[in-house]
C-alpha cells in the first residue's frame, strides 16, 4: 500500500531530468533528508535546513523523518511523469504536483565588482568576527591580516590560495589545472572544504562574470569527467558552473551587488552557521574571489 508525500517546493529543473532519467535509487540518508540518484546526477530530498539546495526537493520536518526511518541505502526510485510522481519500493510517493518551483540561478549584475568591492571591509569584518577558522584550519582574521601586510605565506595551504587568486585570471592552463586539483576534494565531509571553497568563487563569478574562460574551461573539464572528489560536492560544484547556488550562497552574494544592503549581516549567520564548516568555507571561498577582483584592479 502506498503512503503519498507532497513536496512543498522543488528546483525547477528537477522535473525535466526526472523524465530524462526515469529510474534510479536511495544514494545516501541523513537524519534531514536523502539523496537520490537518477541518471548522472544526485538529487536532495529533504527539510530547508541548510536552505534551498540547486538540486533539491523540499518538504516539512514530519514527512521527511517518515521517509528517512523507513528508506534505505540502495531503495530503488522510479518517476511516473504523468502523475508527477516519484514512487521508490518501500511503498512511498512523493508528489511534486502541488509543489512550487524554484531557481537559486545567479545570473551577471552590471557593476558588480565595483559594487562588491565597496562591501569588502563590511564582509571583512563579519567573516573575521565570527571567529571560527576553515575546514582547511585556515585561521581567517590573520590570514587578512597577512595578506594586507604582503606577508609571506606561513604555510601551503595559504601558499595555494595565493596561487588560486592568481590563476583565476590566467589563461595558463596547467597552472589552474594543478591549483584546482590541489583544493578539489581536499578536507572532510560530503562537502571538502575545498570544493567549497571553488563553490564560494564560483558564486562570484556567476554575477561578476570576471573569471578567465579558461579557467572556467579547466574546472567544468575536471569536475565534470573526473571522479576527484565526493558525489554531494561534485553536485554542488556542476550547478555553481552554471551560476545555480543554495539559497544561503545566492542570498549572500544578492546583497553584495546591493548598494544599498541593509541585510548582508542576517544573511552571512546564515551561510556561516551551515554545516560542520561548509559555509564558512564557501564565504571564504566568496572572499578569494572579491580579493582576487581588487588585486586585479590595482
Amino acid at each position: 500500500m502506498k503512503q503519498l508525500l507532497f513536496a512543498e517546493e522543488y528546483n525547477q529543473h528537477i522535473p525535466l531530468f526526472f523524465s530524462e532519467n526515469n529510474s534510479g535509487y536511495v544514494h545516501s540518508v541523513f537524519k534531514n533528508g536523502l539523496n537520490i540518484r537518477m541518471g548522472n546526477h544526485l538529487f536532495f530530498i529533504g527539510t530547508t535546513k541548510n536552505g534551498q539546495l540547486p538540486f533539491g526537493i523540499h518538504m516539512d520536518v514530519q514527512p521527511i523523518e517518515l521517509l528517512v526511518s523507513a528508506t534505505n541505502v540502495d531503495t530503488p526510485v522510479v518517476w511516473q511523469e504523468e502523475m508527477k510522481e516519484l514512487y521508490l519500493e518501500n511503498g512511498l510517493v512523493i508528489n511534486l504536483e502541488k509543489g512550487r518551483s524554484y531557481s537559486n540561478k545567479l545570473n551577471v549584475v552590471a557593476d558588480s565588482k565595483g559594487t562588491m568591492l565597496q562591501h569588502l571591509e563590511t564582509y571583512l569584518s563579519l567573516l573575521a568576527n565570527y571567529g571560527e577558522p576553515t575546514g582547511l584550519d585556515v585561521d581567517i582574521e590573520q590570514f587578512i591580516i597577512d595578506y594586507a601586510t604582503e606577508a609571506a605565506a606561513p604555510n601551503e595551504n595559504i601558499d595555494k590560495l595565493y596561487t588560486l587568486m592568481g590563476a583565476v585570471f590566467s589563461d595558463d592552463e596547467e597552472k589552474i589545472d594543478r591549483v584546482l586539483r590541489y583544493f578539489l576534494g581536499r578536507g572532510k565531509g560530503l562537502t571538502p572544504s575545498g570544493d567549497d571553497h571553488i563553490v564560494g568563487l564560483l558564486a562570484v563569478h556567476a554575477v561578476t562574470g570576471a573569471l578567465h574562460p579558461v579557467f572556467i574551461e579547466t574546472a567544468k573539464k575536471i569536475i565534470e569527467n573526473e571522479s576527484i572528489t565526493t558525489d554531494v560536492a561534485k553536485e554542488y560544484l556542476i550547478y555553481a558552473l552554471q551560476g545555480e547556488l543554495g539559497s544561503p550562497v545566492a542570498d549572500v552574494i544578492d546583497q553584495l551587488v546591493q548598494k544599498g544592503s541593509t541585510n548582508l549581516e542576517n544573511n552571512m549567520l546564515k551561510l556561516l552557521t551551515m554545516g560542520h564548516s561548509s559555509g564558512v568555507d564557501t564565504a571564504f571561498g566568496i572572499l578569494i574571489g572579491i580579493l582576487a577582483i581588487q588585486e586585479a584592479n590595482k
